[in-house]
């Protein structure tokens, strides 16, 4: 058949086009699903940092702040991240029984492609808990006594 082999030349430069035109949106969509799982992991991490001081703070009446704190980040799947900061504090009562203490972890989001840092680069990831105590039975919880902030990085404690 003549000219069939310069049809099928037109054939491969229009694949070429075709994938040229949807290549960028394909991979866009892939980096960012990885990303957006990323983000997700990183705030599911805070959230169960958050929990485990909250516990830990509730029922453990003999441990400071950064002994709390320290055990948290221990638990934590922080890797090679931005720091995470734990704060651990009183809101009501006299650290005994009922009464109520609050805990805030912080973390930057750090990207894990780079693809969409313009839209998610910068944020800071926070979870707070507010939680009950439940030790001791009678005189104050020793974190009670010296509310701070511990860097899970530095492994530094700010009163």
């Amino acid at each position: 058949m003549p000219g069939g082999e310069a049809v099928a030349a037109r054939e491969h430069g229009a694949s070429a086009v075709e994938f040229a035109l949807i290549a960028p949106l394909v991979l866009a969509l892939i980096f960012g699903i990885i990303e957006f799982g990323w983000a997700f992991a990183q705030v599911n991490d805070l959230r169960h940092g958050a929990r485990e001081a909250a516990r830990l703070a509730a029922v453990e009446d003999e441990w400071d702040v950064p002994t709390i704190a320290s055990e948290v980040c221990s638990r934590m799947d922080i890797g090679p991240t931005p720091p995470v900061t734990i704060a651990l504090g009183p809101v009501s009562g006299a650290g005994s029984r009922g009464s109520t203490g609050a805990v805030n972890v912080t973390q930057t989001y750090a990207s894990l492609t780079g693809f969409f840092d313009g839209l998610l680069g910068a944020k800071t990831l926070t979870s707070d808990i507010d939680f009950r105590v439940e030790q001791p039975v009678s005189g104050a919880a020793v974190w009670w006594q010296t509310p701070g902030t511990y860097d899970c990085k530095t492994d530094v404690f700010t009163p």
